[in-house]
């Protein structure tokens, strides 16, 4: 047991190098302000946010909007980061409270995303506090606690695995003929591909529904692969990571999810076993 426990210790006990957390931090944040900024745009933030006869919120939301978008933009930046982190989270609920209709899936993902940034030290690199600590004499050191980037993975990859285990349909597997993504794809509401597009490229996509299929239920032996540097593995569930996402960016119009997904490509890619610190014990004792 003490063996056990020493070794569970020194897993939640590793340092990494911060480039992972700052990289999510940067992209998702950069996401998100882009999506919602394009809603001011197109006129849509009263009709979103305000209540009626302005818009169809249940409650005034418009301030909360606001302090989103600067939240946002601070998160971006890095400064004051544990504190802009927390406003998006606590702006998207209550934007999500005024109008439920308005999130997404990708919503509710990003929020677990800043709650677990706001605890790690993903300012650490490329932002504004890496540069005032610095000026002040006092720089923030390159090496972060790792245990947020592994509730990061661990949130990602169930995001793919119960993406396929509640894939009920027939048309997900060999019995329906693989023929999922052709029905999505001849959605007009779903994609801008033409019908007479979607039915010449119809043998790829029951190839493209396989292995999205595949991708999904493979995604906890990716963790595997990461812990145990298995490189080939990793570089191929890697390849239909990307492939998969960047072909619901290109042929779907389904707003920021691909996005966001991508936003988070970075803690995939560093190894799990990272170094221990050389300084602290590995167990209480």
């Amino acid at each position: 047991m003490k063996r056990l426990w020493n070794a569970w210790i020194a897993l939640w006990d590793r340092r990494e190098p911060a480039t992972a957390l700052a990289l999510v931090r940067i992209l998702l944040a950069s996401v998100l302000l882009i999506d919602y900024l394009w809603l001011a745009k197109l006129g849509m933030v009263h009709a979103l946010y305000a209540p009626p006869p302005t818009g169809f919120a249940v409650a005034d939301a418009v301030v909360w909007y606001g302090v989103l978008i600067a939240s946002l933009a601070c998160a971006a930046i890095g400064a004051a980061t544990p504190l802009a982190c927390i406003g998006v989270v606590v702006a998207t609920v209550q934007l999500s409270a005024a109008a439920p209709d308005s999130e997404a899936g990708s919503d509710v993902l990003a929020r677990i995303v800043f709650l677990i940034l706001a605890l790690s030290r993903c300012n650490a690199r490329w932002s504004v506090d890496a540069w005032v600590m610095r000026r002040l004499g006092r720089p923030l050191s390159p090496d972060v606690p790792a245990w947020p980037r592994y509730l990061l993975l661990l949130q990602l990859v169930w995001v793919y695995f119960s993406a396929a285990t509640n894939k009920s349909s027939a048309a997900w597997g060999p019995h329906g003929g693989f023929t999922a993504l052709a029905t999505t794809l001849l959605d007009p509401q779903a994609t801008w591909l033409s019908p007479n597009l979607v039915v010449l490229l119809y043998p790829l996509t029951r190839v493209a529904t396989a292995l999205t299929m595949v991708f999904e239920l493979s995604a906890p032996l990716y963790m595997v692969a990461l812990w145990r540097d298995w490189r080939r593995v990793r570089i191929a569930w890697l390849a239909l990571f990307f492939a998969f996402e960047l072909g619901i960016a290109t042929t779907m119009t389904i707003g920021s999810f691909p996005f966001v997904m991508l936003a988070l490509s970075p803690v995939l890619i560093q190894r799990l076993n990272t170094r221990a610190p050389a300084n602290r014990a590995s167990s209480p004792s």
